[in-house]
């Protein structure tokens, strides 16, 4: 295991990841060597609630569903009911996280309208700030374009940026996925997942 910080312990741990009960167990594994940094996932529901969850789905009735076609009461429940998991908010999990040493890593998996993306910055921005956080907001190329088309990066970097945030590719925390994207060769570059593409 590289970090034992990612989806917040739920990799070590036997509770379920990027739960609220798996961060508070794995606050005792910060001083080992192999926790380098917190880590959880990110998803907007239905009604714009952003929830920490890994998977793109759940299954309801044995039958998988996409977490953008439910409301976050419904994730909840679901998860509870079937699952037997206690699927947290994005506000839990930061204000859980509160003034922890180590760095977070917050890993965008779905925002699918301005308006969670608004509340995405705002919200982990503003933790950053009040914790004093070594934080870095993190995305796979594939969902960075998705989320973000090319149309729309140059507003999108302006908000991230002028909240002292930066959407960096996962695993190559250094890599500034907005400037990146800004030149050819930096796209082909971010395509061939070459680098590093940071501080241009």
């Amino acid at each position: 295991m590289g970090n034992l910080g990612h989806r917040l312990g739920g990799d070590v741990l036997p509770h379920a990841g990027n739960t609220l009960q798996c961060l508070r167990s794995a606050r005792g594994l910060q001083v080992h060597k192999k926790f380098k940094y917190w880590e959880f996932d990110v998803h907007e529901a239905k009604d714009g609630e952003l929830v920490v969850y890994h998977d793109d789905f759940i299954k309801r009735d044995g039958k998988s569903i996409p977490l953008q076609e439910l409301n976050a009461d419904e994730i909840r429940r679901v998860a509870l009911e079937e699952h037997e998991l206690e699927i947290p908010t994005l506000s839990q999990v930061l204000e859980a996280l509160g003034k922890t040493e180590k760095p977070v890593r917050v890993e965008i998996k779905n925002l699918h309208s301005d308006e969670g993306k608004m509340k995405f910055i705002e919200l982990v921005a503003d933790a950053k700030e009040k914790y004093g956080w070594n934080c870095k907001v993190i995305a796979w190329k594939e969902r960075f374009r998705k989320i973000f088309p090319n149309e729309e990066r140059e507003r999108w970097h302006e908000a991230f940026s002028s909240r002292g945030l930066a959407v960096c590719r996962v695993g190559l925390h250094h890599v500034d996925l907005f400037k990146a994207h800004r030149t050819p060769v930096g796209r082909m570059m971010f395509v061939l997942g070459l680098g590093p593409l940071s501080k241009r």
